[in-house]
């Protein structure tokens, strides 16, 4: 039995798939590759034909990307789990570091590396996120967005998925954060300093689902009412909860005013009004601060 499963799901875009899937070979040792073709209606199934090794299921209605992920669960039979998005790359060797960092601290559920920051054609841009954090109890800062990690960069015990339950179909683009924070509550983290993926950054034009950052991020803000409810955030104390909500709404705003002001640069005006917008109905006092619409109006002067 394989040790590790990388689970790729994909939906007609079949160009992108063998380099998605020689990365994850590279990755590590004793891996199953499966590949979830998400009801494709091009040449997806014809690709996957050609590549040796892959474990290939195919829904035949559509389930999206979370749903497409369970499927790839429920054919996995890895002791760890990854999740690659078709369009993203997996570094040489990354997963069996993160292996043995979970052999290393067999009290965790979960482990999270960095991940290179890269354009549409895996070109890296000089950023690498990280979640900046040493490991164990993560829950307060996942559930605030204060620990940057998504399917890429983590790691999961199987077993962990008996407790915790599957990816949730309906939190579109934000179901890998809830699934991480619904593990956070449970399990702590291991952390590891290594870059583990390269994440190829949506464009307004690239079609990618996470190409529609301000109403993810909006999907988000409501959804942590809802993960506030969960036993650990309930019983604790009103003011814990309250910051929470203070630190997930501010970062929010300031990443929605940050990606207006990208927007701007690129003259994609449509998508830099969506983005304020956002951020002034998330956290007004946030939002209009001065010195946050300063760098807007300096972005539309120098570009208008």
């Amino acid at each position: 039995m394989s040790r590790t499963s990388v689970i790729i799901p994909t939906h007609n875009r079949p160009e992108l798939l063998p380099r998605a899937v020689t990365s994850a070979w590279a990755a590590g040792r004793n891996i199953e590759v499966i590949v979830v073709d998400d009801a494709s209606v091009d040449e997806t199934a014809e690709v996957c034909r050609s590549l040796a090794g892959i474990k290939y299921v195919r829904s035949e209605r559509n389930q999206g990307v979370a749903g497409a992920r369970n499927v790839g669960l429920m054919h996995s039979e890895g002791e760890f789990v990854t999740f690659l998005d078709d369009d993203d790359l997996r570094l040489a060797a990354s997963i069996d570091l993160q292996v043995q960092a979970l052999i290393d601290n067999p009290e965790a559920g979960f482990v999270c590396g960095g991940m290179i920051m890269a354009d549409q054609n895996y070109t890296p841009n000089g950023e690498v996120t990280h979640p900046g954090h040493p490991g164990g109890d993560v829950f307060w800062p996942i559930l605030s967005l204060d620990f940057p990690a998504m399917g890429l960069s983590t790691l999961i015990r199987r077993e962990c998925f008996t407790r915790v339950g599957l990816f949730r179909k309906y939190l579109a683009g934000i179901d890998d954060w809830d699934l991480l924070v619904r593990l956070s509550e449970i399990y702590p983290a291991a952390v590891i300093p290594e870059p583990v993926g390269i994440y190829r950054q949506p464009t307004v034009e690239s079609g990618q689902g996470s190409s529609f950052t301000a109403a993810q991020l909006k999907r988000a803000a409501r959804h942590q009412t809802q993960l506030l409810r969960l036993p650990r955030a309930a019983a604790a104390l009103s003011s814990q909860r309250r910051e929470a909500r203070q630190r997930l709404t501010s970062r929010i705003a300031d990443t929605l005013l940050w990606r207006a002001t990208r927007h701007i640069r690129k003259r994609e005006y449509s998508a830099a009004s969506a983005s304020a917008a956002a951020a002034l109905t998330i956290n007004p006092l946030r939002a209009v601060r001065p010195a946050a619409y300063k760098k807007l109006f300096k972005s539309l002067f120098r570009h208008g």
